[in-house]
């Protein structure tokens, strides 16, 4: 299958994707690109909202697939929001969102406001891009951390069963010593 045309030229690769058909996440990812298809027209705005709820909807699916499955699915939704964002500012620009952005010139001041809400959306993007990476770097300390929390008891525990048998020896040697002290007392 060719590529799906959405606002502003962009396009969809390759139609559906065999490995989520029959799953919810493959109904959303469909749904999503017929939405994106509809966001040419008139209403544009309320369409992109509808395409926002159905990447947030399949987010959720993601995190119930098998690990093969979920990497597929997290660049396919990177995909679609990367288009979700270009058509946004196709629409906030007036290049594709059709209805009154089309019949009404768009005025100069009206620009510059469309681009500075552009450039404050992409430095947001920037932040949580960063935020991201933060919090991945955070994980990965975590997990350093629980493993080797994890080597640490197993060396406590092996510490614990020695000084165990240590304090059974001694236990031995009182007991033997005791002994001991009784029958040389006797003489």
């Amino acid at each position: 299958q060719g590529p799906t045309s959405v606002p502003g030229g962009l396009s969809l690769a390759g139609g559906t994707m065999s490995a989520f058909e029959g799953t919810s996440f493959g109904e959303y990812e469909g749904e999503l690109k017929e939405m994106l298809e509809k966001a040419q027209g008139a209403g544009a705005a309320d369409i992109i909202a509808e395409c926002q709820d159905l990447i947030s909807q399949m987010k959720l699916e993601m995190r119930t697939m098998p690990k093969d499955e979920k990497a597929a699915a997290a660049v396919a939704i990177q995909g679609y929001e990367r288009q979700l964002q270009e058509a946004e500012s196709a629409l906030l620009l007036g290049g594709g969102g059709g209805g009154a952005a089309e019949e009404a010139p768009v005025d100069t001041s009206d620009r510059g406001r469309m681009q500075a809400t552009t450039d404050r959306l992409e430095e947001q993007q920037t932040k949580l891009s960063r935020a991201r990476d933060l919090v991945a770097d955070i994980e990965e300390t975590g997990e350093e951390i629980v493993s080797e929390l994890a080597a640490n008891r197993e060396k406590i525990e092996a510490t614990q069963a020695k000084v165990d048998e240590a304090n059974q020896n001694m236990d031995k040697a009182n007991t033997i010593t005791g002994r001991m002290g009784k029958w040389f007392n006797r003489w």
